[in-house]
């Protein structure tokens, strides 16, 4: 394990740090799943827009890990031409 991973541990056993971590960790998360499924294709971005509908700067902004503005639409027509699917899960705080 390397030094930042040691640091990222001893970290997130504060409940505040652990807690906004988690939290950013779920906004990028589709970001990088959009960008890993992508790149297994060997495309690029301008390349998925095209197959996708949309522009160039719309596949960069959902792939970028601080994107609020995620449209579910979007977000389909993505997961179809990545030959993926889109999941949304309500599940209860207690259970997470």
């Amino acid at each position: 394990m390397d030094n930042f991973q040691k640091h990222l541990n001893r970290l997130r056993t504060s409940r505040t740090f652990a807690a906004a971590f988690d939290k950013k960790r779920g906004d990028a998360e589709v970001a990088f799943q959009i960008r890993r499924l992508r790149e297994s294709k060997g495309w690029s971005q301008k390349d998925l827009a095209k197959k996708v509908g949309c522009s160039q700067q719309a596949i960069s902004a959902v792939e970028q890990a601080g994107y609020k503005s995620h449209s579910l639409p979007l977000l389909r027509r993505i997961a179809g031409v990545l030959d993926a699917q889109v999941v949304v899960a309500l599940v209860p705080r207690k259970a997470v």
